[in-house]
């Protein structure tokens, strides 16, 4: 009994009394082994839950392992100034001296108790959490199977909670491709935008992107916390974008030729000098103008499909807006440059070289004013000028930050600009700067333009 780490307590069989106990029931009950001798075993426990204690220990004696109360509540002893303290019981008969007793070993679960309501409290608070979010959100066990499901994983998919929980997770289309991904969580990979599609309970088919990372207690992993986003919208967008793209590249590149071909046929036909040969050479060139605007949408389309996050050093970026500024004739750009110890991708230097050239091409002031400053997470320039930066229909697009029609001169390098800066989670900004005695209101005369910086564990 001595050599027990745990408390042990020796008591008759018939009559329940306490015949002996070790040194570490010192430590559970806060009394001396000898204090203890004489009582009745029961007494080491609340006295309101008699009989319950009484059934508890009828199946210790079968060998069980006892931790709670048949209400399900925990089991308890009492200490002597009061205390109560949850136990695990382990107990069994002894023959001594043609006796019986009965040998109970007392296990403190104290710290076991209070990690289960930490983590049960945990739990209620990321219920409240999940339901609250607005994404669908699900977490499994290591099998797969659902353990929590939100309020918007059943708006979006049908199925309420009491449909999945405790089932393995059943909207994937693909039966195998559930144990593909539970490997790789297993292994530790974090599933990131991961396109699939999944199966609502009314049938129909979502498109949607899964975010799934695992899940670990004590270095195991647990289980796996995941959403699933619809992303039917953007799927039906990108294929509306690709119709579009084959219509430009193909349907009407063959027109625009056939257009070039007949007006070039009138015009070599036609007097020279004659109003046949001149609208014959202005079909020829407006067919030329939107065969080279086909072509520009293929390249803005190309660019922000697959962004170029290739990392460029921020003074090579600096370097490339001043060859900009030195090829522009009758304005200058004064360039103010503070730190340059970042990097930024090398698809946003060529959105703001595009920019800085439009901008040239438009102004009418002497000089253009560029700042490049530093910050912790990205890179700001700053564009100023005394008269309007670009044209009321260039300028429509940064202000609007959506779409909107080309107007007359307009081609599509600001939104080529654009395009590339916000698909690399930069912006382009209209900062409210006027202009004394301008009359084009419509044109700001500042832009603010935001860029990732692509070197942000080193960034302070």
């Amino acid at each position: 009994m001595q050599s027990i780490p745990d408390a042990v307590v020796v008591a008759e069989f018939g009559s329940g009394e306490v015949v002996a106990a070790n040194e570490a029931t010192e430590r559970l009950f806060d009394a001396r082994p000898q204090e203890l001798i004489g009582l009745h075993h029961l007494q080491l426990h609340p006295e309101d839950d008699a009989d319950r204690y009484r059934e508890a220990f009828r199946r210790g004696l079968e060998s069980e392992r006892v931790s709670h109360l048949s209400d399900g509540s925990r089991l308890h002893v009492e200490t002597m100034s009061g205390e109560r303290k949850p136990v695990e019981i382990n107990a069994q008969r002894l023959q001594a001296d043609g006796q019986t007793f009965v040998l109970g070993v007392f296990r403190d679960v104290s710290e076991r108790v209070a990690k289960e309501q930490q983590l049960e409290q945990a739990t209620v608070r990321l219920e409240t959490l999940l339901d609250s979010t607005p994404l669908p959100v699900a977490v499994l066990d290591t099998d797969g199977r659902v353990q929590l499901w939100n309020q918007a994983a059943e708006d979006v998919f049908g199925y309420s909670p009491k449909e999945v929980v405790g089932e393995r997770y059943p909207l994937l289309v693909d039966n195998n491709e559930l144990d593909r991904l539970v490997e790789r969580l297993l292994d530790g990979e974090r599933i990131t935008d991961y396109e699939t599609v999944q199966r609502a309970k009314n049938g129909s088919r979502i498109d949607v992107a899964l975010y799934v990372r695992p899940l670990y207690q004590e270095g195991e992993i647990t289980g796996f916390i995941g959403s699933g986003i619809d992303i039917s919208d953007r799927k039906r967008r990108r294929r509306h974008l690709d119709v579009t793209h084959r219509v430009l590249r193909h349907n009407l590149r063959n027109n625009l030729s056939v257009i070039q071909g007949y007006a070039s046929l009138i015009s070599e036909e036609a007097e020279v000098g004659s109003s046949e040969q001149e609208a014959a050479d202005s079909i020829t060139a407006a067919a030329g103008e939107l065969a080279e605007l086909s072509d520009h949408a293929s390249q803005v389309r190309q660019s922000i499909r697959q962004p170029n996050t290739t990392p460029t050093e921020v003074s090579t970026l600096v370097t490339a807006i001043a060859d900009v500024g030195a090829e522009a004739t009758g304005t200058a750009v004064e360039l103010q440059v503070g730190e340059t110890d970042a990097t930024v991708p090398l698809q946003a230097q060529n959105a703001v070289s595009r920019l800085l050239r439009r901008v040239l091409a438009h102004v009418t002031a002497p000089q253009v004013d560029l700042t490049v400053r530093l910050r912790k997470r990205h890179v700001e320039l700053y564009l100023s000028a005394r008269s309007p930066l670009l044209s009321p229909g260039d300028t429509e697009l940064i202000t609007s930050n959506g779409e909107t029609a080309l107007k007359h001169g307009q081609d599509l390098d600001i939104a080529r600009a654009c395009l590339s800066l916000w698909s690399l989670g930069g912006d382009i900004l209209h900062l409210a700067c006027g202009v004394s005695g301008d009359t084009e209101t419509s044109s700001p005369t500042c832009f603010r333009v935001e860029i990732p910086r692509l070197d942000l564990d080193d960034a302070v």
